[in-house]
């Protein structure tokens, strides 16, 4: 009989402690740079330190985690700037909007070309003039530089492409643009530009997570300006070439 009571009070002692323990961790938050990160694995309180599982810690400050099983060890790596830009999205983004952040081509059109002659952007040097650049946000061609070249939104600029574009030298110069647009009286936006949007939008959502007003040309420019891929209605805007030239388009296109 005794035993049997030394055995029912062991197990509700554990199950006192469990409970404790449970209570503790129930109140442990995790912020990493002002935002809440949330594990499937709660932080556990023990002998005056909070343990946290490492890898939502790493994550949460752009650091890539990795077992290595020869080494039996945890590898953390973080590349400046990269923000997991290929082909990941930058973990500080708890609450992403996507489904805000795109703009029609047909609205980006209506904004570039304030006048309606077919001259987008014509306050530029060369131009005819007419157009406003207030409404106007920084268009940023994130292809390939031969992409660029060959044809792009008018008034569009090229600093790299869209899985470089948070290198700290890229970042800088996209800031030093947006600033001289700003200060000729253009909006404080930037509107960024792939073929199909997608590789846009992650270089959009880790732009956003540097601070900028960043949206993305909903169904890219080869689909909804360009009109070259069917998935949208294309409205067949203007391009030019690297020269500022017109490029015009072939027959087949439309």
């Amino acid at each position: 009989m005794k035993k049997r009571v030394f055995f029912l009070v062991l197990a509700l002692s554990l199950v006192l402690l469990a409970t404790v323990a449970v209570a503790n961790v129930e109140g442990i938050k995790m912020y990493v740079n002002g935002n809440e990160v949330k594990s499937d694995v709660p932080p556990v309180k023990q002998e005056n330190r909070v343990l946290v599982p490492i890898r939502f810690v790493a994550e949460a400050l752009g650091c890539d985690v990795q077992w290595d099983e020869a080494k039996n060890a945890v590898v953390i790596t973080r590349n400046s700037g990269d923000k997991f830009l290929r082909g990941k999205n930058d973990p500080a983004q708890q609450n992403p909007s996507i489904h805000t952040n795109f703009v029609k081509a047909a609205d980006l059109l209506a904004v570039l070309d304030d006048d309606k002659d077919g001259d987008l952007c014509d306050y530029r040097d060369g131009h005819s003039g007419g157009d406003s650049i207030a409404n106007d946000p920084l268009v940023v061609d994130t292809r390939l530089k031969k992409d660029y070249d060959a044809g792009h939104i008018p008034g569009a600029i090229w600093i790299s492409p869209a899985e470089e574009i948070a290198a700290p030298a890229n970042l800088a110069a996209l800031k030093e643009a947006l600033e001289a647009h700003v200060a000729r009286g253009g909006k404080n936006e930037i509107v960024l530009y792939c073929f199909t949007a997608h590789t846009a939008g992650l270089a959009a959502g880790v732009l956003g997570a540097e601070g900028l007003n960043v949206k993305n040309l909903r169904f890219g420019y080869a689909i909804a300006w360009e009109g070259t891929k069917q998935a949208d209605a294309p409205i067949y805007g203007p391009r030019e070439d690297a020269s500022g030239k017109p490029v015009p388009y072939a027959p087949a296109a439309k």
